[in-house]
């Protein structure tokens, strides 16, 4: 199980994968793939935001990435 990570980490680990940090669209900021029109919305209140360790093992399930990507 990844560690929590501060979101402004999260954005920059994810975009070496072509997922980006939408802001403005809906209600909640998300990280969007847009090959495959896959989101995951995150409940943020600035970059300090901590993301859990539920939501890193989601957006890990949710873009099929690598299980070492937060490590």
């Amino acid at each position: 199980m990844p560690k929590p990570l501060e979101l402004r980490n999260v954005i920059k680990r994810l975009r070496k994968y072509g997922i980006v940090y939408v802001v403005g669209k809906g209600r909640h900021p998300k990280f969007y793939d847009p090959e495959t029109r896959r989101n995951y919305p995150v409940k943020s209140h600035g970059k300090k935001t901590v993301i859990l360790s539920y939501a890193l093992e989601d957006l890990i399930k949710k873009f099929d990435l690598p299980a070492d990507v937060f490590d």
